[in-house]
């Protein structure tokens, strides 16, 4: 599992815990129920480690004035090593298909 895998690499990350789910597919249907598995990621420094299943996914980082401040493409790797500039508190949002998860980063990476 490649996620295993990266963690080793990159050490010990703290959790992000995804939660908050969108159905963007089509805006008249609800989520009637929990997807089967939710994306897991951590952040160590200014990478953010993604477990195998999200290769492919964009991402985005959106700041407290809802504007998007970063947004990325996960690749095979699973990892994403984020700018360096990116301190403070955002959502984390990431899209699968039709759904997106949400979830609050804190990034201190200086």
């Amino acid at each position: 599992m490649l996620l295993g895998v990266s963690l080793s690499a990159y050490g010990e990350g703290t959790k992000i815990v995804l939660n908050t789910i969108k159905n963007t597919g089509n805006v008249h249907k609800e989520i009637r129920r929990t997807p089967s598995h939710f994306p897991e990621v951590y952040v160590n420094g200014s990478i953010l480690i993604f477990d195998t299943n999200c290769d492919g996914c964009p991402i985005m980082l959106i700041d407290s004035n809802g504007e998007i401040v970063y947004t990325a493409v996960i690749d095979e790797s699973g990892t994403i090593e984020l700018p360096t500039n990116l301190i403070g508190t955002y959502e984390l949002q990431l899209v699968r298909g039709c759904i997106t998860f949400a979830g609050e980063i804190e990034l201190n990476i200086l």
